[in-house]
């Protein structure tokens, strides 16, 4: 018998049998999954369906449980024709939106660094991803301590010591006096009442742009050498091999990383909330405390219900632009 005919034979022989008969490979896959299904089901779609009902109803917590009856879409109507909601959205999207920019243009600049040769380019590599490692609450008190509006805050002694100011500024606060002080004056008078959203912004990108300029560098990375060698002996300018090369081959990696941040930016809840508290009305925090601070268990469900879906509608966006791009 042929070498490769015996040990096929001997491999058939191997196989493994159970309780006389061996099942079907799909039998046998259901079987093998079907743990995780019911845990998957258990933790994440059954408090999904629960929570969809349940924005349906006008449900309180009382003493000894929920007191609910049954308003059909009345909660969802409540918050349509809410100022508040309206509001909610519009700084959620403000925050959403400069994040993006700010996160994308200093993602892909340091990318662009980090892929040219240098000596210490792994340790530097691994040292940017520092600030994405910290967890939220240490990044959050950090920043909290730099904008202090005491002399003893990191921002204002510097400041104090320059002489730039000549007395400590409320950073965190919607209206921050002092627009008229050198230097600092019209910056100040830009960011206006929305001083204490726009130093967060500052935190928020300064923790997050690391790991954009790691995916960003991962793209770049599949990016064959020979697109630019040619382009070179074409005479191309840097420029434009960035402009023609680098970014439309970056497309689909910068579409991901808008999917994946303007879905935790949307729902971005711990730095501002450690910060400010409720101060900042996003749709996060704004959602806390319809659902969990005030008790309006059905209110806070469709609230949530309302966010998921502007969240769905823009991941559709994202991701038609994705498969567009795939297609030409």
């Amino acid at each position: 018998m042929p070498v490769v005919g015996l040990e096929t034979s001997i491999r058939r022989q191997k196989r493994p049998v159970l309780l006389g008969r061996e099942p079907p490979a799909g039998r046998l896959a259901w079987r093998l999954v079907s743990p995780t299904l019911l845990v998957v089901f258990l933790v994440s779609l059954l408090p999904l369906v629960l929570a969809f009902a349940l924005s349906f109803t006008e449900a309180h917590v009382v003493r000894g449980g929920i007191a609910w009856r049954f308003i059909g879409l009345e909660n969802y109507r409540y918050y349509l024709g809410n100022r508040a909601f309206w509001e909610s959205l519009r700084v959620t999207a403000f925050f959403t939106v400069v994040s993006l920019a700010v996160e994308l243009v200093l993602g892909i600049g340091m990318a662009l660094i980090l892929n040219q040769p240098f000596f210490g380019r792994g340790l530097v590599r691994a040292l940017i991803l520092i600030p994405w490692a910290l967890p939220t609450v240490v990044n959050a008190r950090m920043w909290a301590w730099i904008y202090d509006g005491h002399a003893y805050g990191a921002l204002n002694g510097l400041l104090l010591a320059l002489g730039w100011i000549k007395e400590p500024l409320v950073w965190l606060s919607t209206a921050v006096p002092g627009a008229h002080v050198p230097v600092l004056g019209p910056f100040l008078k830009w960011v206006g009442d929305s001083t204490a959203l726009n130093m967060i912004l500052i935190g928020d990108t300064w923790k997050v742009t690391p790991l954009v300029a790691l995916l960003v560098l991962a793209g770049l990375q599949t990016i064959p050498r020979e697109y630019y060698e040619a382009a070179r002996v074409d005479g191309a300018t840097v420029w434009q091999q960035f402009r023609l090369i680098t970014l439309p081959l970056l497309k689909p990696v910068i579409l991901v990383v808008l999917v994946l941040r303007t879905m935790e930016l949307f729902r971005v809840f711990d730095i501002l909330y450690i910060i400010m508290a409720n101060t900042i009305k996003v749709l996060s925090i704004y959602t806390f405390e319809e659902g969990i601070v005030f008790g309006h268990l059905g209110r806070g469900s469709a609230l949530s219900f309302l966010v998921g879906l502007v969240i769905l509608l823009l991941a559709f966006v994202y991701i038609k632009l994705l498969y567009s791009e795939e297609v030409r």
